[in-house]
Protein backbone atom coordinates (compact mmCIF):
# COMPACT_ATOMS: atom_id res chain seq x y z
CA UNK A 1 0.00 0.00 0.00
CA UNK A 2 2.85 2.45 0.88
CA UNK A 3 4.47 1.24 -2.26
CA UNK A 4 1.88 2.02 -4.47
CA UNK A 5 1.69 5.51 -2.91
CA UNK A 6 5.48 6.34 -3.69
CA UNK A 7 5.15 5.33 -6.85
CA UNK A 8 2.11 6.97 -7.97
CA UNK A 9 3.61 10.49 -5.91
CA UNK A 10 7.33 9.64 -8.39
CA UNK A 11 4.68 9.44 -11.67
CA UNK A 12 3.24 12.15 -11.13
CA UNK A 13 6.77 14.73 -10.25
CA UNK A 14 8.33 14.09 -13.06
CA UNK A 15 6.45 16.14 -15.65
CA UNK A 16 7.22 19.27 -13.07
CA UNK A 17 10.78 18.23 -12.87
CA UNK A 18 11.32 18.44 -16.96
CA UNK A 19 9.74 21.46 -17.25
CA UNK A 20 12.01 23.09 -14.43
CA UNK A 21 15.00 21.96 -16.53
CA UNK A 22 14.00 23.36 -19.43
CA UNK A 23 15.09 26.89 -20.62
CA UNK A 24 12.50 29.63 -20.76
CA UNK A 25 12.00 31.27 -23.94
CA UNK A 26 13.05 34.56 -24.22
CA UNK A 27 10.94 37.39 -23.70
CA UNK A 28 11.08 38.90 -27.06
CA UNK A 29 9.81 35.74 -28.31
CA UNK A 30 6.72 36.18 -26.23
CA UNK A 31 4.16 37.21 -27.98
CA UNK A 32 2.33 39.12 -25.05
CA UNK A 33 5.96 41.15 -24.97
CA UNK A 34 5.74 42.29 -28.29
CA UNK A 35 3.68 45.69 -27.75
CA UNK A 36 4.00 48.31 -30.02
CA UNK A 37 6.37 50.01 -28.60
CA UNK A 38 8.40 47.66 -27.67
CA UNK A 39 8.94 46.92 -31.56
CA UNK A 40 9.26 50.77 -32.47
CA UNK A 41 12.10 51.14 -30.08
CA UNK A 42 13.75 47.46 -31.02
CA UNK A 43 13.29 48.31 -34.71
CA UNK A 44 16.29 49.98 -36.70
CA UNK A 45 15.49 53.92 -37.13
CA UNK A 46 15.01 55.11 -40.41
CA UNK A 47 17.65 56.66 -43.15
CA UNK A 48 16.90 60.42 -42.85
CA UNK A 49 15.98 61.67 -46.47
CA UNK A 50 18.31 63.96 -48.06
CA UNK A 51 17.03 67.44 -48.39
CA UNK A 52 16.50 68.54 -52.19
CA UNK A 53 18.30 71.57 -53.27
CA UNK A 54 17.27 71.61 -57.11
CA UNK A 55 15.02 74.64 -56.48
CA UNK A 56 16.91 76.44 -54.01
CA UNK A 57 18.59 79.09 -56.25
CA UNK A 58 14.78 80.04 -57.19
CA UNK A 59 14.03 80.36 -53.86
CA UNK A 60 13.12 83.82 -52.45
CA UNK A 61 11.97 84.92 -48.76
CA UNK A 62 8.59 86.14 -48.41
CA UNK A 63 10.11 89.49 -47.27
CA UNK A 64 11.57 90.01 -50.51
CA UNK A 65 7.90 89.19 -52.38
CA UNK A 66 6.58 91.72 -50.64
CA UNK A 67 8.48 94.46 -51.90
CA UNK A 68 8.80 93.23 -55.57
CA UNK A 69 6.77 93.56 -58.52
CA UNK A 70 5.00 89.83 -58.91
CA UNK A 71 3.16 90.62 -61.88
CA UNK A 72 1.72 92.88 -64.75
CA UNK A 73 -2.27 93.15 -65.16
CA UNK A 74 -3.38 92.72 -68.71
CA UNK A 75 -5.25 95.85 -70.55
CA UNK A 76 -8.56 94.55 -71.77
CA UNK A 77 -8.47 96.08 -75.68
CA UNK A 78 -11.00 95.73 -78.21
CA UNK A 79 -9.08 97.42 -80.64
CA UNK A 80 -5.41 97.67 -80.62
CA UNK A 81 -5.01 101.37 -81.97
CA UNK A 82 -1.33 101.88 -81.06
CA UNK A 83 -0.55 98.19 -83.40
CA UNK A 84 -2.37 100.02 -87.02
CA UNK A 85 -0.52 101.97 -89.10
CA UNK A 86 -2.31 104.95 -90.63
CA UNK A 87 -5.97 106.43 -90.45
CA UNK A 88 -7.91 108.43 -92.68
CA UNK A 89 -10.89 110.59 -92.78
CA UNK A 90 -13.52 113.40 -92.60
CA UNK A 91 -13.69 116.24 -90.33
CA UNK A 92 -16.08 119.03 -89.63
CA UNK A 93 -15.92 121.64 -86.52
CA UNK A 94 -18.45 124.81 -85.53
CA UNK A 95 -16.34 128.03 -84.63
CA UNK A 96 -17.90 129.91 -81.18
CA UNK A 97 -15.70 132.79 -81.50
CA UNK A 98 -16.72 135.87 -79.35
CA UNK A 99 -18.35 137.78 -82.44
CA UNK A 100 -21.25 137.78 -84.57
CA UNK A 101 -19.66 136.17 -87.42
CA UNK A 102 -20.35 132.46 -88.12
CA UNK A 103 -17.46 130.00 -89.62
CA UNK A 104 -17.55 126.29 -90.57
CA UNK A 105 -14.57 123.77 -91.11
CA UNK A 106 -14.50 121.20 -93.47
CA UNK A 107 -11.81 118.82 -94.61
CA UNK A 108 -9.82 115.85 -94.08
CA UNK A 109 -7.03 114.69 -92.21
CA UNK A 110 -4.54 111.57 -91.52
CA UNK A 111 -3.69 110.26 -88.76
CA UNK A 112 -0.89 108.02 -87.20
CA UNK A 113 0.31 106.46 -83.88
CA UNK A 114 3.57 107.05 -82.60
CA UNK A 115 4.14 105.16 -79.72
CA UNK A 116 0.92 106.24 -76.76
CA UNK A 117 0.64 109.24 -79.07
CA UNK A 118 -1.70 109.88 -81.58
CA UNK A 119 -0.71 112.31 -84.16
CA UNK A 120 -2.90 113.97 -86.79
CA UNK A 121 -2.44 116.20 -89.70
CA UNK A 122 -5.53 117.95 -91.35
CA UNK A 123 -6.36 120.27 -93.86
CA UNK A 124 -9.92 121.90 -93.79
CA UNK A 125 -11.84 125.08 -95.74
CA UNK A 126 -13.25 127.37 -93.45
CA UNK A 127 -16.46 129.42 -94.78
CA UNK A 128 -17.46 132.34 -92.95
CA UNK A 129 -20.64 134.60 -93.38
CA UNK A 130 -22.28 137.40 -91.65
CA UNK A 131 -25.49 137.78 -89.74
CA UNK A 132 -28.17 140.20 -89.31
CA UNK A 133 -25.98 141.76 -86.42
CA UNK A 134 -23.11 142.28 -88.90
CA UNK A 135 -25.08 143.82 -91.75
CA UNK A 136 -26.41 146.37 -89.61
CA UNK A 137 -23.32 146.56 -87.51
CA UNK A 138 -21.80 147.85 -91.36
CA UNK A 139 -24.25 150.72 -91.46
CA UNK A 140 -21.71 152.13 -88.67
CA UNK A 141 -18.07 152.75 -88.02
CA UNK A 142 -17.71 150.08 -85.70
CA UNK A 143 -16.55 147.19 -86.57
CA UNK A 144 -15.79 143.29 -84.97
CA UNK A 145 -12.68 141.46 -85.07
CA UNK A 146 -13.12 138.27 -87.07
CA UNK A 147 -11.55 135.99 -89.87
CA UNK A 148 -12.77 135.92 -93.37
CA UNK A 149 -13.21 132.14 -95.38
CA UNK A 150 -9.89 130.51 -95.36
CA UNK A 151 -7.52 127.36 -95.54
CA UNK A 152 -6.39 126.00 -92.27
CA UNK A 153 -3.82 123.32 -91.88
CA UNK A 154 -3.75 121.13 -88.76
CA UNK A 155 -0.70 119.40 -86.52
CA UNK A 156 -2.64 117.70 -83.31
CA UNK A 157 -1.49 115.25 -80.65
CA UNK A 158 -3.28 113.64 -78.37
CA UNK A 159 -2.61 111.44 -75.47
CA UNK A 160 -4.88 108.90 -73.85
CA UNK A 161 -5.83 109.38 -70.32
CA UNK A 162 -7.69 106.72 -70.01
CA UNK A 163 -9.18 103.87 -72.61
CA UNK A 164 -11.34 99.99 -71.92
CA UNK A 165 -13.58 98.35 -73.63
CA UNK A 166 -17.70 99.05 -73.05
CA UNK A 167 -20.83 97.81 -74.45
CA UNK A 168 -22.83 99.57 -76.87
CA UNK A 169 -26.52 100.57 -77.27
CA UNK A 170 -28.83 99.50 -78.94
CA UNK A 171 -27.14 95.76 -78.50
CA UNK A 172 -26.79 95.00 -82.16
CA UNK A 173 -23.70 97.71 -81.67
CA UNK A 174 -20.76 95.53 -81.75
CA UNK A 175 -18.34 96.14 -78.28
CA UNK A 176 -15.67 99.52 -78.62
CA UNK A 177 -12.63 101.12 -77.72
CA UNK A 178 -13.25 104.45 -75.64
CA UNK A 179 -9.91 106.22 -75.66
CA UNK A 180 -10.39 109.67 -74.05
CA UNK A 181 -7.78 111.75 -74.71
CA UNK A 182 -6.13 115.17 -74.03
CA UNK A 183 -5.18 117.23 -76.82
CA UNK A 184 -3.34 120.32 -78.65
CA UNK A 185 -2.25 121.39 -81.86
CA UNK A 186 -1.19 124.45 -83.43
CA UNK A 187 -2.77 125.88 -86.61
CA UNK A 188 -1.84 127.93 -89.27
CA UNK A 189 -4.15 130.07 -91.36
CA UNK A 190 -3.81 130.52 -95.24
CA UNK A 191 -5.86 133.43 -96.42
CA UNK A 192 -6.23 132.85 -100.65
CA UNK A 193 -5.53 135.70 -102.72
CA UNK A 194 -3.83 137.76 -99.40
CA UNK A 195 -0.40 137.40 -101.14
CA UNK A 196 -1.04 139.11 -104.54
CA UNK A 197 1.33 141.29 -106.15
CA UNK A 198 3.73 140.23 -103.43
CA UNK A 199 7.48 139.44 -104.62
CA UNK A 200 8.65 135.54 -104.05
CA UNK A 201 10.97 137.00 -100.72
CA UNK A 202 7.31 138.98 -99.43
CA UNK A 203 5.95 135.61 -100.00
CA UNK A 204 8.64 133.76 -98.14
CA UNK A 205 8.62 135.64 -95.35
CA UNK A 206 5.04 136.26 -94.84
CA UNK A 207 4.44 132.67 -95.04
CA UNK A 208 6.24 132.38 -92.00
CA UNK A 209 5.46 135.26 -90.11
CA UNK A 210 3.39 135.39 -87.26
CA UNK A 211 0.76 138.14 -88.23
CA UNK A 212 -0.46 139.40 -90.96
CA UNK A 213 1.29 142.35 -93.03
CA UNK A 214 -0.11 145.58 -93.89
CA UNK A 215 -0.40 144.55 -97.67
CA UNK A 216 -2.11 140.99 -97.08
CA UNK A 217 -5.04 143.10 -94.69
CA UNK A 218 -5.03 145.44 -97.40
CA UNK A 219 -5.80 142.50 -100.23
CA UNK A 220 -8.05 141.26 -98.07
CA UNK A 221 -10.68 144.54 -97.67
CA UNK A 222 -12.29 143.52 -100.17
CA UNK A 223 -13.34 139.97 -99.37
CA UNK A 224 -14.23 140.61 -95.62
CA UNK A 225 -17.77 140.21 -94.74
CA UNK A 226 -19.81 143.47 -93.99
CA UNK A 227 -18.88 144.86 -90.27
CA UNK A 228 -15.45 142.60 -90.17
CA UNK A 229 -12.13 143.48 -89.17
CA UNK A 230 -9.72 141.20 -89.96
CA UNK A 231 -7.89 139.28 -87.41
CA UNK A 232 -4.16 140.01 -87.76
CA UNK A 233 -2.81 136.40 -86.21
CA UNK A 234 -1.58 133.73 -88.45
CA UNK A 235 -1.03 131.01 -86.12
CA UNK A 236 -3.27 129.40 -83.12
CA UNK A 237 -2.64 127.15 -80.19
CA UNK A 238 -5.27 124.91 -79.48
CA UNK A 239 -5.78 122.44 -76.18
CA UNK A 240 -8.66 120.49 -75.31
CA UNK A 241 -9.98 116.92 -74.97
CA UNK A 242 -11.33 114.47 -77.31
CA UNK A 243 -13.08 110.95 -77.23
CA UNK A 244 -12.46 108.55 -79.89
CA UNK A 245 -14.68 105.36 -80.11
CA UNK A 246 -13.01 102.56 -82.29
CA UNK A 247 -14.79 99.64 -83.84
CA UNK A 248 -13.28 96.24 -83.93
CA UNK A 249 -13.53 96.33 -87.90
CA UNK A 250 -11.45 99.65 -88.01
CA UNK A 251 -13.94 102.69 -88.47
CA UNK A 252 -14.24 105.35 -85.87
CA UNK A 253 -15.28 108.18 -84.67
CA UNK A 254 -14.15 111.79 -82.59
CA UNK A 255 -15.99 114.37 -80.76
CA UNK A 256 -13.52 116.63 -79.94
CA UNK A 257 -14.09 120.11 -77.95
CA UNK A 258 -11.03 122.72 -78.61
CA UNK A 259 -10.45 126.37 -77.07
CA UNK A 260 -7.48 128.48 -78.60
CA UNK A 261 -5.04 129.88 -76.18
CA UNK A 262 -4.42 133.97 -76.32
CA UNK A 263 -0.98 133.59 -76.46
CA UNK A 264 -0.29 133.66 -80.16
CA UNK A 265 -0.88 137.43 -81.20
CA UNK A 266 -4.73 137.15 -82.13
CA UNK A 267 -6.78 139.80 -81.66
CA UNK A 268 -10.34 137.42 -80.99
CA UNK A 269 -9.01 136.23 -77.61
CA UNK A 270 -10.03 132.81 -76.18
CA UNK A 271 -12.46 131.46 -78.52
CA UNK A 272 -13.72 127.84 -78.83
CA UNK A 273 -14.33 125.29 -81.09
CA UNK A 274 -16.59 121.61 -81.39
CA UNK A 275 -15.46 119.07 -83.69
CA UNK A 276 -16.51 115.61 -85.38
CA UNK A 277 -13.81 113.56 -87.21
CA UNK A 278 -15.25 110.29 -88.47
CA UNK A 279 -12.61 107.79 -90.28
CA UNK A 280 -11.11 104.53 -90.75
CA UNK A 281 -7.82 102.63 -89.27
CA UNK A 282 -5.83 100.39 -91.14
Amino acid sequence: MIRSALLLVAVLGLPSVARAGEEPPPASASPEADTPEQQEKEAPPPEEAQEDKTLERYRTPIEVLSERMIGVASRAVRFDWRKKRLGFGLIGSQLLELNNFSSARFGGFVRKPVGSFMGELAITRVLTWGSDSTDKLALTPYRQTGRPSRIELDLNVGYPLAEGVATSRPGFFPATELVFSANAGVRYAYYPGALSGATFGEVARSLVAPRLSEDERENLEGKLPPGMQIDGGRYNLLAGLGLDVYFQTGGFFTPRAMVALPITGSDLGLWWELTFSAGWMF
